[in-house]
């Protein structure tokens, strides 16, 4: 029988869960996974609860491997989200919803680990997006990010492939350029303003396209400023 290590049962917890769930993943299921006798397992854990916490700091992890706020938001967060995109699109399925669609049947202590998994990644977008942008638009956009790249999960497992998640992962990039964008002209953030709600909001497009109004508007302004001016001049002329 081989030896195996506690980050070796971790990793063949989190892998059984996302294929079977919570519940339907057994210490037996485990034991199997690892080449493991089930008495043999206990002696490494307690029970399946104990492992929760260790598979989600371990999934947290893989995620945000190598990614550190570097001063530069734009950039930490494509690598963040290319990390979120990346983990889930190799496991196909998040281990964090495969333990909330069995959240309320657990204890409390895990239900708070499931919890805290999903703030946890939260908090960390935020931090991200705080090195550039208010805090109100980085609380709502980091939030934003795991509700899109998760919900597009369901079609790693109804289609089979990646294309729904890769989507969404470049509508948020799209996004965040708009966020980024420089626009300091007062006249076009009020016009973005009246009919959007907030300019900050955007897309580069729409910021593009409301700098070209105004720009236009400030050029139909002058082109008749300076037709009263010429016609008063041939006025005094006469």
């Amino acid at each position: 029988m081989v030896k195996s290590s506690r980050e070796q049962i971790i990793i063949a917890s989190r892998d059984l869960i996302r294929e079977k769930g919570y519940a339907g993943t057994s210490m037996q299921d485990v034991a199997e996974r690892v080449g493991l006798l089930k008495g043999s397992l206990y002696t490494h854990v307690k029970n399946k609860g104990e492992l929760v916490s260790e598979v989600l700091a371990l999934t947290y992890a893989e995620i945000f491997t190598d990614v550190e706020n570097t001063g530069d938001w734009r950039y930490d967060f494509e690598r963040a989200l290319g990390g979120l995109v990346e983990t889930l699109t190799e496991g196909r399925r998040c281990i964090g919803f495969q333990l909330a669609y069995s959240y309320s049947g657990m204890p409390y202590e895990l239900r708070s680990a499931v919890k805290a998994f999903f703030d946890d990644i939260h908090a960390f977008f935020i931090h991200c997006l705080r090195q550039g942008l208010d805090d109100d638009i980085a609380e709502r956009f980091a939030r934003e990010c795991i509700i899109a790249v998760e919900g597009a999960t369901l079609y790693l497992v109804l289609e089979r492939g990646d294309a729904a998640v890769q989507a969404v992962k470049v509508s948020l990039l799209e996004r965040a350029d708009g966020l980024a964008m420089d626009f300091p002209d007062p006249e076009a953030r009020r016009l973005l303003d009246a009919t959007m709600g907030d300019w900050r909001w955007a897309s580069v497009a729409e910021k593009t396209l409301a700098l070209r109004a105004v720009k236009a508007e400030r050029n139909h302004f002058t082109a008749q400023c300076a037709q009263t001016d010429r016609v008063a001049a041939e006025n005094c002329v006469r």
